[in-house]
């Protein structure tokens, strides 16, 4: 059942990009980059974090990976901004 909907899934992106006028294997590729610098960026900041002895971090699970695909490094910047708010609250 769950692979029906990732080939639906899929298919969608394919043809909305498609639709669009836009390179789905160029969307694709950057929206893995970007996904993969997310997550290079958060685990260097979790270390230098731990390293300096706070006590806050942003964990790597699917909200982190869709903010950071959508937005970026200026997204995980916003998720330790959020965290940090958090904390202090």
């Amino acid at each position: 059942m769950n692979i029906m909907y990732i080939a639906a899934f899929v298919l969608l992106f394919f043809i909305i990009s498609k639709t669009f006028g836009a390179n789905p294997y160029n969307l694709l590729a950057n929206i893995l980059l970007r996904v993969l610098s997310g997550i290079i960026f958060i685990s260097i900041c979790n270390y230098l974090i731990f390293i300096s002895g706070k006590n806050f971090h942003v964990n790597i699970n699917e909200t982190s990976l869709v903010v950071s695909a959508l937005l970026g490094i200026s997204g995980v910047c916003f998720l330790y901004l959020f965290q940090w708010v958090l904390t202090i609250m």
